[in-house]
């Protein structure tokens, strides 16, 4: 696993046995066997659930996507067997030392994305925490606010490779429970789309634009300090600026509707979206029958590709960053597999029996492939030692950078819970029907 970018580990104490159990005597009252038990070197203790001397219980998240793209009326592309996925590359782990010489064993549970709410999350998060009692949790779907939370109260760790927005704010308050191993802080993805906005002209002197966010005390706090600000300075200060409730159905249908009214209302022709959490893909089904065409700025937490292929008709104009080339822009862009973090992926998976026919069905694979790499990489060397989320957080931070098998460039380092280190600008061709990319790989402005 990218075995060149891994560091030295701390040094452990060596443990000195006293063998002269005849000075001990049974004087002082001690049986034999007491002393000899006594005198053999202690099996490594770890306060982490889901840990013991032979293998490290991990959590993985299936979405299944069925009855939710009936909904939306789009289609994503086959994924295969996800399932077999994960055991292929938790075997690939494990014939290569696991993590910190122990075992990983995966605990697979599927997660309807279509009932996704706060309740059922909390759910989900009780059963790998109290069922299960898992190490870590590889997540994806989770869009709700107090899913973050549940697991770290449980003090399991999270490799969360939702497309859920986390600054560092946000992310401190979790820590050392919380990391992002293929994404990207969200103050700095935002600045690079402000970057992006300003060489793309997708702001000009007549535009009337419109925010749309998630409603929470991250997205408001990021749009007010790292995005409203370079807006301010390309001229281009919202004329209207809406945010969405998005606990329940119910909720975010009502949230959207006066949305769309309010820009309409306010002739906004230019739209940036803010928090992800597939709310375009959602506020589509609402422009799109009333035949209300702005321009979206969008990046890879707002589905990218799977808009443009659903609703080509509603990404005419829409400009924006890509930072996963899987979700983001059509196969035949960038060579499969492009670097080597994803040729590592595809090969281990392709051994185990599990081909793709282009990058966007390994989407999940790729993320899967990075979080179980990590994971493992952040512990190699490590056996005997503790395998805790605060060791996970101090090994990790001394990776640096490398390259991972679902993005364009990650950099793990010190005082940093996310990966995703670079983005690509891209624009929506209407010949393709499909974000292209325009410019060259640029680092996240910090």
């Amino acid at each position: 696993m990218q075995g060149d970018h891994h560091r030295l580990r701390p040094a452990r104490a060596l443990v000195v046995l006293l063998a002269a159990l005849a000075l001990v005597g049974v004087s002082c009252g001690a049986k034999t066997s007491e002393l000899i038990a006594a005198s053999q070197p202690d099996e490594p203790e770890s306060s982490a659930p889901g840990v013991t001397a032979e293998e490290v219980k991990v959590g993985f998240i299936i979405i299944d996507q069925t009855r939710l793209q009936a909904t939306l009326g789009f289609e994503s592309p086959d994924s295969g067997d996800v399932e077999g996925q994960i055991e292929t590359l938790a075997e690939y782990v494990n014939s290569r030392g696991g993590i910190g010489g122990r075992d990983m064993v995966p605990v697979i549970r599927v997660y309807d994305a279509l009932t996704d709410s706060a309740v059922n999350e909390e759910k989900l998060c009780r059963a790998f925490t109290e069922d299960d009692q898992v190490f870590a949790v590889v997540m994806l779907g989770m869009f709700q606010e107090n899913a973050r939370p549940c697991y770290a109260s449980q003090e399991t760790l999270m490799l969360d490779q939702t497309l859920f927005p986390v600054d560092t704010a946000a992310a401190a308050e979790l820590s050392p429970y919380l990391y992002q191993p293929s994404l990207p802080e969200y103050g700095a993805l935002l600045a690079g789309l402000a970057d992006a906005l300003e060489t793309e002209e997708f702001l000009t002197d007549d535009s009337l634009l419109g925010i749309i966010g998630i409603d929470n005390a991250q997205n408001r706090r990021v749009y007010a300090d790292q995005l409203l600000p370079r807006l301010e300075a390309l001229g281009a200060e919202p004329v209207d600026v809406q945010w969405i409730d998005p606990t329940s159905n119910a909720t975010l249908q009502a949230g959207q509707n006066q949305a769309v009214l309010s820009f309409k209302e306010n002739d906004v022709d230019k739209i940036v979206v803010v928090g992800g959490s597939r709310l375009l893909a959602f506020l589509l089904t609402i422009t799109v029958p009333q035949e209300y065409f702005p321009a979206f700025a969008v990046t890879t937490f707002d589905n990218a590709e799977f808009v443009a292929s659903g609703t080509p008709e509603a990404m005419v104009g829409a400009v924006g960053v890509s930072v996963l080339p899987g979700s983001d822009i059509s196969g035949d862009q960038l060579e499969f597999p492009f670097d080597d973090g994803e040729a590592e992926c595809r090969d281990v998976l392709a051994e185990g029996g599990h081909d793709f026919a282009a990058r966007e069905n390994a989407r999940q694979a790729t993320l899967y492939c990075d979080a179980a790499f990590l994971l493992a990489m952040a512990f190699e060397g490590a056996d005997g030692d503790e395998i805790t989320a605060e060791v996970f957080q101090q090994n990790v931070a001394q990776i640096g950078q490398i390259q991972n098998a679902s993005n364009y460039l990650a950099n793990h380092r010190t005082g940093s819970f996310a990966g995703a280190a670079a983005y690509r600008p891209i624009r929506f061709d209407p010949d393709c029907t499909c974000f292209e990319l325009t410019g060259d790989v640029r680092e996240f402005p910090r």
